[in-house]
C-alpha cells in the first residue's frame, strides 16, 4: 500500500499551526523562498511540526534571477546567481537551505523552476551539475531534493529526466492535458512522487471525482506528497485526507 502524506502549500489564513496538523501530515513551507529566516522562527518551527511534516522552499536565489515582488529584506545575489547556476551566492543560499532542513527536521526541500527554463540541451547539463555539486543528496541528510519543473517541460520528460537526477519531480495532476490522460500519470517512470495540485483558473472546492482521480494515481506509487495549491487548499486536502483514510477502512 502506498505511502501518502497529504497537506498543502503554505499555511492556511485560519487556524493556525495547531489546528492544520491535527487534521494533515504535511505542509510546503515558502517562508525561506524570498529572505533569510531567523534562528528564533526555525526553531519555532520545529517544536511546532513534528519531525518529517515540514517540506521547505529553496531560496529564489538559487533558481531565479530576480527577487520576488514586494520583498523588504532579501537574499543576497550575484551575477552568477538564478536559474540554478553555481555562484557564491547560490552556494549560501544552499547551505542556509541545507541548516534549515536540518533544525526542523524536513522531509523535503523544493526547487523551483523558472518558466523560460526549457528542456533544453544546456539546461540539462546546468540542472545536473547543480544537483550533483551544488546541492547534492548528502548536503540535506534525510531530506529529499524535490525539483519543480515549469514551462516547456511535459510531466513525462520532467518525471524521466529527474530520474537521471536523483531527485524527486513535481507533477500537477489536474493539468487538463489531452496527450496525459490519468491512466498515464499512473504510469510515469517513477517509485515515489510529488503531487503538487494547483488547479489553475479553477473556483471553489474540488469535486469528488477530482478526489477520486488524486486517489488512483496516489495508490500507483509507493511513496507520495500531496500538497495542495489549489483555490480552496486546506478544504481540498482535508476531503482528500478523509477519502483515502475511508478507502483504507
Amino acid at each position: 500500500m502506498a505511502t501518502v502524506r497529504i497537506g498543502t502549500v503554505d499555511l492556511p489564513q485560519k487556524g493556525g499551526w495547531d489546528g492544520y496538523f491535527k487534521r494533515l501530515d504535511y505542509l510546503e513551507l515558502s517562508g525561506l523562498h524570498a529572505a533569510p529566516v531567523k534562528a528564533s522562527t526555525l526553531a519555532r518551527w520545529a517544536t511546532t511540526a513534528a519531525p518529517g511534516s515540514l517540506g521547505l522552499v529553496a531560496p529564489w536565489v538559487i533558481t531565479h534571477r530576480t527577487a520576488p515582488t514586494r520583498v523588504q529584506a532579501s537574499w543576497p545575489a550575484d551575477a552568477g546567481s538564478g536559474d540554478y547556476r553555481d555562484s557564491p551566492a547560490a552556494r549560501t543560499a544552499v547551505e542556509a537551505l541545507a541548516l534549515a532542513a536540518s533544525t526542523v527536521s524536513a522531509s523535503a526541500v523544493l526547487f523551483t523552476s523558472p518558466t523560460m527554463l526549457s528542456p533544453s540541451t544546456a539546461n540539462r547539463d546546468i540542472l545536473r551539475r547543480f544537483f550533483a555539486e551544488v546541492a547534492p543528496a548528502a548536503r540535506f541528510g534525510t531530506a529529499r531534493r524535490v525539483w519543480i519543473p515549469s514551462g516547456l517541460w511535459t510531466p513525462l520528460t520532467a518525471v524521466t529526466f529527474a530520474g537521471e537526477l536523483g531527485v524527486l519531480c513535481a507533477v500537477d495532476p489536474l493539468l487538463d492535458d489531452p496527450d496525459l490522460p490519468i491512466e498515464r500519470i499512473v504510469d510515469l517512470p517513477a517509485e515515489s512522487l510529488y503531487l503538487r495540485p494547483l488547479g489553475m483558473g479553477r473556483a471553489g472546492a474540488l469535486s469528488a471525482d477530482r478526489l477520486d482521480a488524486l486517489a488512483l494515481i496516489s495508490e500507483a506509487y509507493q511513496d507520495v506528497i500531496v500538497a495542495f495549491a489549489t483555490a480552496e487548499r486546506f478544504r481540498d486536502a482535508t476531503s482528500f485526507a478523509k477519502l483515502l483514510n475511508t478507502d483504507e477502512n
